[in-house]
């Protein structure tokens, strides 16, 4: 059970109402994290803004780039041991096509020997980690990899992404949100 009370979205009202029906044109519905996040509106607010410019406009543009994302989301959850983030995350990246083993490899260790995923997939993963256990900013490897693959454009947000779900993690995680059946979890719209 959540350490604190989830806003519904039938009670809420002004700033936080305003902000879940941006939420609900984002992902169909309100979820256990937005209810959570939605006692302080403008960090709702903030988190929907590189959600929707990062990953959403890119869903039907640049489907690759959807799946890649999705690994640096869950090798970052993976890392976390965040529950909440993966039960989210795992259905979405196999909703951009990613094959189990894909996503299997970026759960493990040893995802840069994996045959499921391509050099530009394992250069992310390996960033993510990187960036999650606080090892980037040494790990000249790990960043020249990147910037074989990536543009400096890409290489940020990735590294974006990497901080927000770090920040989503920990959230979830200290504050035990709820897990949605699956049937009651974010979708991608249409």
């Amino acid at each position: 059970m959540a350490r604190v009370t989830m806003i519904a979205p039938e009670t809420a009202e002004g700033e936080t109402k305003e902000v879940y029906d941006g939420v609900t044109r984002q992902w169909g519905r309100i979820s256990n994290f937005s209810k959570v996040l939605a006692h302080q509106p403008a960090a709702l607010a903030g988190w929907m803004l590189p959600n929707q410019s990062i990953r959403l406009n890119n869903v039907k543009s640049d489907p690759d780039y959807v799946k890649i994302q999705q690994l640096v989301i869950i090798k970052t959850s993976v890392l976390n041991r965040s529950a909440y983030c993966m039960s989210h995350n795992v259905p979405l990246g196999r909703k951009v096509g990613l094959s189990a083993e894909q996503i299997a490899a970026a759960q493990g260790d040893g995802y840069m020997t994996s045959p499921h995923l391509d050099d530009r997939q394992k250069a992310a993963v390996r960033w993510a980690e990187a960036v999650t256990t606080m090892t980037a900013r040494d790990d000249d490897d790990a960043f020249a990899a990147m910037k074989q693959h990536f543009t400096e454009k890409q290489i940020v947000e990735l590294t974006v992404f990497c901080g927000m779900w770090n920040y989503s993690n920990r959230l979830c995680e200290a504050l035990h949100v709820d897990l949605e059946q699956p049937d009651k979890r974010i979708e991608f719209q249409k």
